[in-house]
């Protein structure tokens, strides 16, 4: 239904004064973003805000165009007629049906910032988190951020809106309708004649639109749009409402094997459900069946150690999912067949779908004896984990030998970095880059040097290294075994790293017998030789204060 002047009409209105351009965008079932809260910052008189309803309540809401939210947004304590406290917490008005949702609370001091609140069970469904300009987010099933809230605000206009799908989707939830209320008043410079009234109401908004003579003589007319919409829930079963996303499960085919005959891949699906396992045979693969990828399909993983953790068994994901995994001989990474479809959130199965390979280079040996043998065996080393074990007995025999700690406090970033060390997902120069800047940073660029100076024999002017080596030489031991890794790691990180490769980085690759090797391989001995350093550093400290103590 389009809007109907019942007196007047818009010509000779400025095109920002009519009221079609607003009506037209109106959508009871939006996709995209939703505005629920407009304030003019300025000296213009326009205003939106919203707040929410009950199917019942919508029949109140629509019955006028005037703004009917009730007294919503604010608490008050009054004495009653017969002496009782009657407490309004401002969350609700029976008498209008309507629940507070959102508001821009001012303060009494004029230079204390409003703030946006919304009710709080809005953002705990969604479990948001806040951002840095006011907006909000959200993870969904696989972890990702998704956006909730985004606030825009200039030096005219504060404009609060909210993802389409995720609003109706709480409205579902809590069964709940939002009522948008919209006022705007333009002022022109001829009075309308005839004056205006137009209408224009359905079952889902109802506006009206009239003019008036404010006796001004710069701007002596106005009009005046003023209204209300609704937005609706999400047509959603009960059940699908129990999570704050969509899930939509889906169980792509994985290759399994190859067709010895037609050298065509064999591929099953990962529902866990249709497969088979040691109680079930239900003429489909075993879930246990193990699947291969390419290395890099953790690459996505290791770029973001805040959100992701990986070490050689597993993958998680901020509590929220988890998915045990193994590499074989061949650098494939290997992943059961089941777990895919059970571990996996859907929305990251089409990511691990892209990096499939048929199998190449046999078992992972640890997880079979471990998983399938049932057998106590610890494996391979793994490089990262001695490392750090290494940093830490360093740490704390250096720190026995000074008196302090000799590593500075971390900051949070370094820190989330430094724990987020892996395995190279490929042999990129660039990801074997970062992984040296990151050691160095952490076993070197953190060492307090001035707990360091206080090792017997050190320079008290002298660098950190130098330092650790005059202490080396004052026990009368080789340096060279000590402290080479770390003047090597130094080094890789100064010549090429951190700087603009030199000549002298391809020297330190050669001097140290890197130079044949691909980067990734390189990162892997450099983990090796570092922690093989600061455990021998460690058992002279040990042994120096064993000395003291004999």
């Amino acid at each position: 239904m389009a809007i109907t002047y019942k007196r007047g009409s818009n010509n000779g209105l400025p095109e920002q004064a009519k009221p079609e351009a607003h009506l037209a965008g109106l959508n009871p079932t939006p996709t995209e973003w939703v505005t629920v809260l407009h304030t003019a910052l300025d000296q213009r008189d326009l205003g939106l805000g919203s707040y929410l309803t009950t199917k019942a309540g919508t029949e109140h809401a629509l019955a006028e165009a005037s703004w009917t939210h009730g007294f919503l947004g604010s608490a008050s304590a009054y004495e009653n007629g017969d002496g009782a406290l009657v407490f309004d917490d401002g969350l609700t008005d029976d008498a209008h049906h309507s629940e507070f949702f959102i508001q821009r609370r001012l303060h009494q001091q004029p230079h204390v910032e409003p703030i946006i609140e919304f009710i709080p069970s809005f953002l705990w469904y969604f479990q948001a988190v806040p951002r840095k300009d006011g907006g909000w987010y959200y993870l969904d099933e696989a972890g990702r951020d998704q956006d909730l809230v985004r606030i825009r605000q200039t030096e005219s206009d504060l404009i609060v809106e909210i993802a389409a799908l995720p609003l109706r989707r709480y409205l579902a939830a809590r069964q709940r309708f939002l009522v948008v209320q919209y006022d705007r008043v333009t002022r022109i410079e001829k009075v309308p004649d005839p004056k205006i009234d137009a209408i224009d109401r359905s079952d889902r908004h109802h506006y009206v639109f009239h003019s008036g003579d404010i006796g001004s003589a710069k701007l002596p007319g106005f009009v005046r749009l003023l209204g209300k919409h609704l937005i609706l829930p999400l047509n959603m079963a009960p059940a699908d409402l129990s999570y704050p996303y969509p899930r939509h499960e889906q169980y792509p085919q994985f290759t399994i094997g190859v067709d010895a005959a037609t050298g065509q891949p064999i591929v099953s699906t990962c529902d866990p459900d249709q497969l088979s396992d040691y109680f079930n045979d239900r003429g489909t693969p075993h879930y246990l069946t193990p699947v291969y990828f390419r290395r890099d399909v953790l690459r996505r993983y290791t770029s973001e150690p805040s959100r992701y953790q990986l070490d050689n068994t597993r993958l998680t994901c901020l509590g929220l999912w988890g998915m045990s995994i193994g590499r074989n001989e061949e650098g494939l990474v290997e992943a059961y067949l089941g777990d895919l479809g059970r571990d996996l959130p859907s929305a990251e199965r089409g990511h691990w779908l892209s990096f499939n390979e048929t199998p190449n280079g046999g078992l992972d040996e640890v997880r079979f004896r471990r998983d399938i043998l049932g057998q106590w065996y610890d494996g391979p080393s793994n490089p990262l984990q001695s490392l750090k074990t290494a940093r830490q007995q360093f740490s704390t025999a250096l720190a026995r030998v000074t008196g302090q700690e000799i590593y500075r406090p971390w900051d949070a970033a370094d820190k989330i970095a430094f724990d987020g060390l892996h395995m190279p997902t490929g042999s990129e120069q660039q990801e074997t880059d970062n992984q040296i800047l990151t050691l160095a940073k952490g076993v070197i660029d953190y060492l307090d040097v001035k707990a360091i100076r206080k090792l017997p024999g050190a320079d008290p002017k002298g660098t950190t290294i130098n330092c650790i080596e005059a202490w080396v030489k004052e026990l009368a031991e080789d340096p060279v075994p000590l402290t080479g890794p770390l003047r090597l790691l130094q080094g890789l990180r100064s010549t090429g790293v951190a700087h603009p490769r030199s000549k002298d980085w391809q020297t330190t690759l050669v001097r140290a017998g890197l130079d044949k090797l691909q980067p990734d391989e390189q990162f892997v001995k450099l983990l090796s030789l570092t922690a093989e350093a600061l455990n021998g550093l460690a058992e002279l400290a040990g042994g120096q204060e064993a000395d003291a103590e004999n």
